[in-house]
């Protein structure tokens, strides 16, 4: 209830009086206090109309816009929209004008004079983590590889939500036709990394991954077997709403600890390792699981199209091991490579001889470590029972199999191999010698005895 001191300055004198009665209301005999209140509501009114008229304004009826955009309507494909399948997707409850801003001003043959295209899911709805975990937040979309061509450089073919999520027909992951089920998620990613002129443009360094992980262990365990749960899709490597370029220092698809996620016991073996040491140092030239087992088409390494192939795993290592560049910076001899081809095992591996030693026979795969560590598979300690194992050389004295093994040309302290080598040598060339001594006198005989039945 105002204060009587409010109503006798702003009424008549005359009618200060009638005022104090309880239960009394303003007459037509009060003029100011009329105009006081007609300038209040006036004033709100306009100032609440010029808010609206800055502001898009929403309009919760999706039939007024399906009368335009449904599917019989005469405009593009592009603007036309299925109302059965934004029915079924997950936005079926929301208005259009939640995602499509419109501004109220009908100017034209069109309802609307303008729309703003491109939605901001992440200005109202998608601001947390995706089910409270972090680093599935739409908003690192913002600092990914997409994110920064997008919106820092108005990139209009990079991934944006709609390219991944679906646009009038988004569907939790859960569903098996969403773009963003894991049996969907590679044709998805291809849509975009195995189109040609995106490719070109952007410099991505593979052509074909879809196809290339297609025939990969992965992708057939996902396609094949069914593995759906378990077989590493695109997201499950790169990173779902933080991806980042090739070029990053710390790329989680070539981090050994995103493969440690699946296989964790390998992952463990290899931090150990002498190349697992190098890469916590953070040493640019530490081998990672892709450098040996290759990024969007590993294979088995029973099958000959694998890196980890015995006949390949030579070359998989002469990667590293065959360049002095590399190898001096650690006193490691460059020529490595070289002398195990030259050897036995090189040779018997040349011609395809199954269970030949290779490199991983007598270092190890995932547990490498230099012959001065006791852990090592080529300590001296351990030596005879590496070149047992497997049933290669059974029974074998230590002093044979402490026996230096890369041996070069220039080898100043040669060992048994050395000796066995020259020995091969010296018996090829007897060999040859006694060969031509005997054949050119019996050469000559033949010639004089043709000769002599011709007379």
């Amino acid at each position: 209830m105002p204060s009587k001191d409010f109503f006798r300055i702003s009424a008549p004198p005359e009618k200060s009086e009638t005022r104090k009665r309880k239960g009394q209301r303003l007459t037509s005999q009060s003029p100011v206090w009329l105009m006081i209140i007609a300038g209040s509501i006036l004033f709100s009114s306009f100032f609440f109309a010029s808010s609206l008229s800055g502001q898009p304004q929403r309009i919760n009826n999706n039939r007024e816009c399906l009368r335009c955009h449904g599917l019989e309507s005469s405009l593009p494909p592009t603007l036309k929209i299925d109302e059965t399948t934004f029915a079924s997707s997950a936005h079926a409850s929301l208005s259009c004008t939640d995602c499509h801003l419109i501004q109220e001003k009908k100017t034209g043959p069109l309802p609307h004079e303008k729309i703003i295209p491109t939605p901001d899911c992440t200005a109202s709805c998608h601001r947390q983590d995706i089910k409270g975990e972090k680093g599935l937040g739409p908003l690192q979309y913002r600092d990914s590889v997409h994110g920064r061509a997008y919106l820092e450089r108005g990139e209009k073919e990079v991934a944006k939500c709609w390219d991944c999520h679906g646009q009038h027909n988004i569907k939790g992951a859960a569903a098996p036709d969403s773009t963003i089920n894991r049996l969907n998620i590679p044709r998805t990613c291809s849509n975009c990394h195995e189109n040609m002129a995106v490719v070109i443009k952007y410099h991505i360094h593979r052509e074909a991954p879809y196809q290339e992980y297609r025939q990969s262990v992965h992708g057939r365990a996902l396609f094949d077997k069914g593995m759906v749960s378990f077989a590493a899709v695109c997201t499950d490597c790169h990173g779902v709403h933080n991806i980042q370029g090739v070029s990053e220092p710390h790329l989680m698809a070539r981090q050994p600890a995103t493969c440690g996620h699946c296989h964790e016991q390998v992952y463990l073996t290899y931090k150990e390792s002498i190349h697992g040491e190098l890469m916590l140092k953070g040493d640019p030239n530490a081998p990672l699981c892709v450098d040996c087992h290759g990024e969007h088409s590993i294979m088995p390494p029973g099958e000959a199209g694998s890196s980890a192939y015995y006949q390949n795993i030579p070359r998989t290592c002469a990667a590293c091991h065959a360049r002095p560049d590399i190898m001096k910076k650690y006193g490691v001899p460059a020529d490595r490579i070289a002398t195990f081809i030259e050897s036995l095992h090189g040779i018997a591996l040349e011609y395809g001889v199954r269970g030949v030693a290779t490199c991983v026979s007598c270092h190890g795969a995932h547990n490498i470590l230099p012959a001065t560590d006791p852990r090592s598979l080529i300590h001296p300690v351990n030596l005879a029972q590496t070149c047992n194992q497997s049933g290669c050389h059974r029974g074998m004295p230590e002093s044979v199999a402490r026996t230096k093994i890369h041996i070069g040309p220039a080898a100043t302290k040669p060992g048994i191999f050395f000796y066995v080598e020259r020995i091969l040598i010296i018996l090829v060339i007897l060999t040859v010698a006694i060969t031509i001594i005997w054949f050119i006198p019996a050469f000559i005989r033949r010639t004089r005895l043709l000769t002599r039945k011709r007379r």
